[in-house]
């Protein structure tokens, strides 16, 4: 007996229902054993097989009549011409007793008429998730639509065809739901989301105006054009806010976010209109902030994590800073070359704002950096970083005075870079001379007593202080770091066109 079949086959399936079904297919050839545990696996997940394949799989289930957890298909075909088989399959998951349902239409089309109200009558579904159909085929004059299902716990509706009628009768018939999402269902206007009692997570994304009452609710998304009528001051257990609005006034969103009590996270994302403070929080644990152009004073003394991500540098001012913060990271995606003017721009919001643990740029385009102007810009010390992530995503232009900006504007301890093998030569080979010149520096300090101060200062800053450098290489095939040795033959790397990883540990 091979090592692959010392274990029962009750365990090996529960070890196969912990893997995605792709992965679970994987492991069947391992033995028999392993291949019979995984013809009667309760958990199956379709997206980019055969029509065939799904049909051969249903029709085994169904004879065998062998239990269904889980039945996730992603439908990449037009509805109307395999609508009778997803009919099928949806009758046999139904039958064979599917607790958790995934049906997403890839085509945009929502045209599938989903059965719903037929699932809601077994009243043992827990988790429906529904994306890309239709719910309006359904008449609500029927007497035999309305059902109530204690079961479901968990709903969303993405990009589907219906309107508050049938949104009410639907939450109506489910009262113990838990966990609603609806995005992006353009005909639902003026809704009103009432009668849950027991929900505790919503998140929303539609550009009407909507009524929540739910006293219950801690955890909240909300997604609007223009956000200008939500009231969160009933909900006195929200522990997690997230809003996203392009349109707002500074008052009533720092109105909104004023909570004395409970709340633990905020995200902000996409505000551009007023200027906003998040202040007297006291509860406040976890911060994001993305694509919000103004941004006012923060006070947030029990912050442990804040993230910052936009194509603008923040310009972050904290009242106090937290001294549980374990966790801070700013993102960055500039939309334009980066000159001297935006290194600077870096340069100083690292060093006004808190102590960043990583930052992490995304460049598009650089040009060549007039080190002499920029030096002369900013004579403060230099902010250091845990971590620098760099990434190039079309890596052009001249390479060695943009490394010298990077490396002016802070000190990584590590700095991750994705680049070409051309663009890590240009960075090895930049970080070796900074090593070179500083013992060279070691043996001129008798030619810098003679400097003033401030030209001495800058001279030890342009070309740096480092004391030694570490690098490793991404090994694509093997899934393993490996050192880089750092030999002048060394440098002279094939060039190839395709990202690479590498990662350089730096001692200033």
């Amino acid at each position: 007996m091979g090592t692959a079949d010392m274990l029962p086959v009750c365990l090996i399936r529960k070890i196969l229902c912990y893997l995605s079904y792709r992965e679970a297919s994987r492991m069947r050839i391992l033995s028999k054993t392993w291949l019979l545990a995984w013809l009667d696996l309760p958990n199956l997940e379709f997206s980019g097989k055969s029509i065939a394949i799904v049909d051969n799989i249903m029709e085994r289930y169904r004879d065998g009549n062998i239990p269904i957890d889980k039945f996730e298909f992603d439908n990449s075909k037009k509805p109307d011409r395999i609508s009778a088989l997803i009919d099928k399959w949806l009758g046999i998951a139904l039958q064979n007793g599917v607790r958790h349902l995934v049906y997403r239409d890839v085509t945009h089309s929502k045209i599938y008429p989903f059965p719903i109200f037929k699932f809601l009558e077994a009243n043992f579904l827990g988790e429906l998730v529904l994306m890309g159909c239709d719910l309006m085929h359904v008449s609500l004059s029927s007497t035999s639509n309305v059902v109530i299902c204690r079961s479901l716990r968990k709903l969303s509706l993405s990009r589907v065809r219906l309107d508050k009628n049938m949104l009410q009768t639907i939450l109506s018939s489910c009262p113990f739901i838990v966990d609603l999402i609806i995005r992006n269902c353009t005909r639902l206007k003026n809704v009103e989301l009432r009668n849950l009692p027991k929900i505790k997570s919503l998140a929303i994304d539609i550009d009407h105006p909507i009524k929540i009452e739910a006293p219950t609710l801690e955890h909240l998304y909300y997604s609007s054009f223009c956000l200008n009528k939500l009231n969160i001051d009933k909900y006195k257990n929200l522990k997690s806010l997230e809003i996203s609005c392009t349109k707002i006034s500074d008052i009533y969103l720092n109105r909104l976010i004023f909570r004395p009590y409970c709340l633990e996270k905020l995200v902000l994302a996409n505000i551009s209109l007023g200027r906003f403070n998040v202040c007297r929080s006291r509860s406040l644990k976890v911060l994001k902030i993305h694509n919000c152009k103004k941004i006012g004073a923060i006070y947030a003394p029990n912050l442990v994590l804040l993230e910052y991500k936009g194509h603008d540098i923040p310009q972050l001012k904290f009242a106090q800073e937290s001294r549980q913060l374990k966790q801070s990271q700013m993102i960055l995606y500039p939309l334009f070359n980066v000159d001297a003017a935006w290194f600077c721009q870096l340069r100083q919001s690292l060093s006004d704002s808190i102590s960043w643990s990583q930052v992490t740029i995304y460049f598009h385009k650089y040009e060549e950096i007039n080190m002499n102007d920029l030096q002369l810009q900013c004579r403060d010390a230099i902010p250091k970083v845990d971590v620098l992530d760099v990434n190039f995503l079309r890596p052009t232009g001249e390479c060695s005075t943009f490394v010298d900006a990077l490396l002016w504007s802070c000190r990584p301890r590590k700095l991750n870079l994705q680049s070409t093998s051309e663009m890590f030569t240009c960075f090895m080979g930049r970080l070796m001379h900074m090593k070179s010149l500083r013992r060279t520096l070691s043996h001129e300090m008798g030619c810098l007593m003679h400097m003033k101060n401030w030209r001495r200062a800058l001279f030890h800053e342009r070309h740096g202080q480092l004391k030694e450098v570490k690098v490793y290489k991404f090994d694509q095939r093997n899934q393993s770091w490996h050192p880089v040795e750092h030999k002048r033959g060394e440098l002279s790397i094939r060039t190839v066109s395709t990202l690479e990883k590498y990662f350089f540990l730096l001692d200033w």
